[in-house]
Parts: C-alpha cells; structure tokens; sequence
C-alpha cells in the first residue's frame, strides 16, 4: 500500500529467496489490488524482497517456513513515493481501435481523433455497426431497437429521449463503447439488435482535475460543458454539467393520391410544412465513491436532466378532387411551449471476496422523468372562406421506474468464471391527454370529452440469471441462461377498462471462440425479447391534426427474436479485419401501419407482423496506411424478409439493404488534424412502404495548443446539403411520398480546455461534433 494515499500499489516485483545464498526461488508481481501469492513452497528459511521503481522499499523481509504450515499471511507492506529526480523517459504506444472478446466488440474512444466538441451521438455514428440517422435515432445493423447502457447498466437517462441526453453527453467523458450484438444472459435481453454500451472514463488522478468545453455555431447555436473530478485517498467524487441551445428548421412535403374500392383515383392531398423549434437544455451529472476498506466499496451518484423548448410549426394543406381540382386549402398552425424532465439516483455497495475478480455487488436505482406540452392549435380557412377555428391539446405524463440488482462473479479457477444474479424492474406511467375547442356560440374553450382520456400502465419484471465460462486451451465458452417472469398492466381510465397479461420465459445464450495464430472465429447465440412500452400501448389516438390520428395498441404483444452470428478477427501489422455472417428472426415484430377510418381519416398505430428476417455480412476494416493517414471503414449489407399476411398483406417482401461509414484521418502534426467522414445507408423496407437512401459528409479540423492543453476545432456538418429522409406508404386505400429535410449546413467553432493535475504526459484527443440529427 501507498503509505500516503493508502492506495493499494500494483506491479510490485515480490522475489523469494533462500536464506542460504539468497537464490531466486519464486517471483510475482502485485495485481491492481496490491495482493500477491507465493505457493508451493517447501519448509526451509527465507527471504522476501520487494522493488518498485520510484518508491522507498522496506528491508528484506525474513520468514521461516514449518511442515505445518498451509497459509501465511505477511499482513500489509507499506511503501513510500521516494525523492529521487529521474531523467525523463518516453514510450509511446497506442490501443487498437478495434478489439474483440468472446461476447462484444470494443471500439476505444480515445483512438478517435476528433472529440474536442462532440457528443456520445456523434462518436456512436462513427462506431461500426452502429448508425445515428438523421432525426437522432440510434441503430445497431439497421434496427432501431436497440438497449444503450451506461457503464454496464440500464440508466433511465436512455429511456425515450435518450436522443437528448446522447446530444448533451459530453464526448470527453466517454472512455469506450462496447457494440454486443448477442449479450450474455447476465445482461436484460431486452432489444431486437443487442445492446451499446457506453462506458465513462474513470479519473485515478489524485487532486483536482477538470475540462472545460465551449462551442459556437451558426444560426445562434451553442453548447458548452464543464467536468470536474476530485480525489484524495480513498474518496473519488465527480461532476458535470452541460448546456445546449439548438435551433432547427425543419420542413416537410407530403404528397398522398387516394384510391377508391375500384381501385381508381378519387382525390389528392398536398401538404407543405415548416417547422420551427429552438430547444435549451441542461444536463447535471454528480456522484461520488468512498473505499470504505480493502474490501468494500460504496458509491451514490445522481442525474438531472430539464429541457424547455417552444415549437412553431405552419403547415399548408390542399385538398383536389380527381380532377386535381381545388376543394379545400388551410392552413394549420401550432404554438407549443413544453418542458420535459428526467431525474435519477444510484446506490451501491461492492463487496470484493479475498479472490481477485471476485465479488459481489448490490445496486439500487429510483428515476423519474415527465413532459409537460401544451399545443395551441388554429385552423386557417383560405378556401372555400370561412372563419378560422381554434383548438388546444395539453398532453402531461410521468414515468417512475425503479430498478434492483444483486451481481454474483466467482472466478472458481484461472480459466473458468461462475456469475449469477436477480434482476428487479418496475415501471408506472401516467398519460393525461386534455382536449379542448373553441365554441364560436359561447366564444370561449370547451372540453371535448371525447377526446380527452387518462392511461395508465404498469410492468414489473423479475430475473435471475447464471452462466459459466471456461478455457480450454485455444478454445473457450460461455454458457448462460436467464429466467424471467412478466406482469403487464393497462388501465383505460376513460373507459374504466383494464387489460392484464403476464408471461414467464426462458432466454439461453451461448458464446464460443476458438484462437489461431493470427485471429480468432467465433460463434454467438442468444434469445432476446422487446416489450411494448406504454406509448405503444396507449390506444387513445393524440390528434396531430383533424385528418391524421396516431395511437398505440393495448393488445401489442412483446416480440422475442434469436439471434446468430459468426465471425472472425484478423489482426496484422498496420490493420485490423473483421468480418462476421448474423441471422435474425423475429415472430411478433412490431410495425407501424397507417389505415383509414373514414373517407378522409388516417389513423397510424403499431401492429405486430407475422415474422421477420434478416441474413447479413458485416465487414469492418481498420488501418494505418502511412504516417500521416488512418482510416477506419465497415459495411453492412442485410437481405431482409416481411410476412405481414396477418395484415391482410399476402405477399411477403424482401429486399437487399446497405450501409457504409468511412471516417478517415489526417494527422499532418501531432497537433494538427484534419477528418473527413461519410456515412451512406440505402432504401429500408416496411411493411407499407420504404424508407429511401440517404447520404452525408462531415468535415472538421483541430489545433492542439500549449502542450494539449487547449484545442481549437472547427466542423461543418452535411457539406454537401445531401441530408434529409423520404418515405413512402402504399396501401390499398391510397399511396404517399414524404420528404423532410432541414436547414443546410451546420457549422460549428469551438475550444477546449484541460485543467487540474494529470498522470498522463499526453491526454488522449477527443472527438469532433457533426450535427446530423433532423
């Protein structure tokens, strides 16, 4: 142990020598904990001598040994940081970008170049695998539903506005992200795709340390953070905070041909949009951990999340007959001012047994997030003429969720590990949805009771899990299986109706490798489930406006999905080479349609498909082609297969679907970058249509000043003006094409400084902000 720090010391050479002639009987090293072991030793007088450089080591240590004795204790050494002034040595080195276990691929944050301005969003869309389109969503191989941890665990700040809180998660705090497309049966099975995992950097420095980041764009954008880290002895205490200023201008074009029962044309509809909305949001992040002794730790860390945002969105809508004559032409505009909240708290104790790796740990986690949005409505009759009629829509809802774990991982021998554990969830959702129209008799609001309603719902879930890993050789696996039971409940206030359901299933996985010379295959398996969540349940329809309804479905059921993957890693000289086949089938895989309710009513809800299925080789390349030049490129081509004939869709569909991220680095000093990435992803199907191929190119560069202690970065995002999202719908009762896009380019200067004292001669670079969100 460090005498003054009382920290234990790791890589402390311990050499056991006889008593005789002092020769070299046994030598080992400290592990992270300071422990170390010396066996198998014959009865006999010894020696033991201890040397680290840079510290004041004690004396030899004598021992005796007797035939009776089977375990000697040698109690705690402590050593002292000596005074000696050493010339200084460089040894540069840097981890791969890219790296592999039998469960997950691990793309280190730090190789990226480019993270002085960024965001967790803006690393996670130059991730392999991974895909950020352009309203901020998250996909893993072309599924959104995909689960995003925080440093291994399920946080509620990624619940549904984990777009948000991916936007205000400072890039710099960020020491890796772990892409596991079939997780172990210790983690929820929860999502279609696997989990992203996004593991925050641990500050060892002692004292204060800190960074400062400040970003100015164009169209009065901003954002800025400051992180701070304290640490002394056996006390670690962290916090952050972020704020964000957007403005987006977005603006959509819609146009939808209506089909009779004949199948003729009976009508055209058109539509234009602009929409405007300039968000603020804040991000505090506090928490600290105290190492009680050698072997318990405690720790408590806190989220707050608030956001306010006012919308103002102009819609112009055209009705034509089948002679594309004008029957109808409105206007529809919308006032919204809203706030949104998250919050979170964690406790946790951690027991480390005398065994190194082995441990127990007991989590407990209370959050709660809300949204309050009023909607002012007001309808503009242009033709015929008429008077203009107004109409208010409140939508209130809280969400509470608390979560309990207890983790068990025995390390029962050098090549095989036991973990088992429970898992506890429980959520409460309230919706409060006030609708209310103007009376032009009475001149004032009245309550429409017909649309208003209040929904609850509620899910607890229980688990306990186990697997077992072991080595053999070349040749290693994981076995695990998680046990879940389900209990659902909907209750329609409004209607005083309630639907329950409860489901109790089995979720297996199974994790082989096999170790060449020069790489190593590997072999996946794993069951996985993706439950509704109250919005998707929720069947009172939110009135988007008078024609086009949206609600969910209180009879979805859960979708359960196995997934397969093979793959194997190359590692050479200057490159590494992954590439890996996966299969995906989905029964009960939830869709949206969209469907009339009348001659002019539409109403879009989530339904659940027969099945579905994907077949898919993904190629990720990562190298070093010269000094001053890297780059890093995957792709993802997928053939995926719709059975929608419980939709009344007879005929399957099927097509071919790809992606590609090319990010490439130019470091013309070591202070001096410049990056080019481009990301492409091609049509998508769904059961009614398609979304189209999309396209964008960021650039961005940084200077590094004073030793690294100051960055300067400047990022265009979307040089091209290519950025923007087409679908199409096709059903019986009428075909529509939508495009939305935004405003052009976004440019952003910024800076970022590094303060406090630092171990680290020079501090990993940081990632660049692309805006790509829509």
């Amino acid at each position: 142990m460090d005498k003054i720090s009382q920290q234990p010391v790791q890589l402390v050479s311990v050499v056991l020598l006889t008593g005789k002639d002092s020769t070299v009987v046994k030598a080992t090293v400290t592990d992270k904990k300071g422990r170390f072991t010396l066996s198998d030793i014959v009865p006999g007088t010894y020696n033991i001598r201890y040397s680290f450089t840079g510290y004041v080591i004690p004396g030899t240590q004598g021992l005796t040994i007797t035939g009776t004795q089977t375990i000697i204790e040698l109690g705690t050494i402590q050593i002292m940081s000596g005074a000696t002034t050493l010339k200084e040595v460089v040894v540069t080195g840097k981890k791969s970008l890219l790296r592999t276990s039998i469960d997950r691929k691990v793309y280190q944050v730090s190789q990226d170049l480019m993270s002085v301005s960024g965001t967790a969003s803006d690393i996670l869309k130059n991730v392999p695998s991974v895909e950020v389109d352009i309203e901020g969503n998250v996909n893993l191989r072309g599924s959104g539903e995909v689960t995003i941890l925080i440093n291994g665990r399920p946080s509620p700040l990624m619940g549904k506005n984990r777009a948000e809180v991916l936007q205000q998660l400072p890039a710099n705090s960020i020491e890796r992200i772990e892409v596991i497309t079939n997780p172990s049966a210790r983690f929820k099975p929860d999502g279609t795709s696997g989990i992203i995992n996004i593991v925050l950097k641990k500050n060892a420095n002692t004292g204060i340390t800190g960074n400062l980041i400040g970003n100015i764009g164009n169209k009065e954008r901003s954002n800025g953070s400051l992180n701070l880290n304290y640490k002394k002895n056996r006390f670690n205490s962290f916090a952050t905070y972020n704020i964000r200023q957007d403005e987006r201008n977005r603006f959509n074009e819609l146009n939808r041909i209506y089909i009779d029962s004949a199948g003729k044309i009976s009508g055209y509809y058109m539509e234009n949009g602009k929409l405007k909305a300039r968000p603020l949001s804040h991000l505090l992040r506090g928490g600290m951990d105290y190492t009680v002794d050698e072997k318990n730790t405690i720790g408590l860390s806190a989220s707050y999340v608030p956001s306010g945002l006012t919308r103002n969105d102009l819609v112009q809508r055209y009705y034509y007959d089948k002679n594309y004559q004008l029957i109808s032409q409105f206007n529809r505009t919308r006032h919204a001012p809203a706030t949104e909240f998250e919050k979170d708290a964690t406790l946790y104790w951690q027991h480390n047994f005398k065994e190194e790796e082995h441990e127990l740990r007991v989590e407990a986690t209370v959050s709660s997030q809300g949204e309050d949005e009023k909607n002012y409505y007001n309808n503009i009759y242009n033709y015929p003429p008429q008077r203009s009629l107004a109409d208010n829509n409140w939508v209130n809802q809280v969400e509470k969720n608390q979560e309990l774990t207890v983790d068990y991982v025995n390390p029962l021998t050098e090549k095989s590990k036991l973990e088992l554990g429970y898992a506890g969830s429980f959520i409460q959702q309230d919706i409060d949805f006030y609708v209310e129209d103007f009376d032009t008799v009475q001149n004032k609001f009245i309550a429409n009771q017909l649309r208003s309603n209040r929904f609850l719902y509620n899910e607890s879930v229980h688990a306990v899990y186990g697997t077992y890993q072991h080595i053999y050789d070349a040749f290693s696996f994981s076995a695990g299986l998680r046990a879940e039971q389900a209990f659902t409940k909907v209750n329609l206030l409004t209607k005083d109706s309630v639907i329950s359901n409860q489901y109790f299933q089995f979720y297996p996985t199974l994790h082989l490798a096999y170790q060449l010379k020069k790489g190593e295959l590997q072999l996946n398996y794993s069951r996985r489930v993706n439950r509704p969540d109250g919005d998707a349940m929720n069947p009172f329809p939110e009135y988007i406006d008078p024609l086009n309804l949206r609600a969910g479905n209180p009879k979805l059921l859960p979708e359960y999905i196995h997934s397969i993957e093979f793959g194997y890693q190359l590692n050479g000289d200057k490159f590494t080479f992954v590439p890996s086949i996966y299969y995906r089938y989905k029964y009960n895989s939830f869709t949206t349609v969209t469907k009339p309710i009348n001659d002019s009513v539409l109403l879009t809800t989530r339904e659940n498909l027969s099945n579905d299925q994907s077949a898919g080789v993904e190629l990720i390349l990562s190298a070093n082609a010269a000094k001053i030049f890297s780059a890093n490129l995957s792709a993802n081509i997928f053939y995926n297969t719709i059975h929608a004939d419980n939709l009344g869709i007879l005929q399957k569909k099927s097509i071919v679907s790809f992606s590609t991220n090319f990010i490439s680095t130019f470091t013309f000093t070591p202070n001096t970058q410049l990056q080019l990435s481009c990301n492409y992803r091609s049509a998508r199907q769904t059961a009614q249509g398609q979304f189209f191929p999309s396209f964008v190119m960021n650039i961005g560069a940084r200077q590094d000043l004073f030793k690294k202690k100051l960055a300067i970065t400047l990022t265009i995002s979307d040089i091209l003006k290519t950025l923007q999202q087409k679908v199409t719908l096709n059903t019986a009762y009428f075909s529509q094409t939508a495009i939305t896009s935004r405003d052009a380019r976004v440019i952003y200067i910024g800076f970022s400084y590094r303060f406090g004292r630092s171990n680290s001669k020079k501090p990993a670079p940081e990632k660049m902000q692309f805006d790509n969100n829509l």
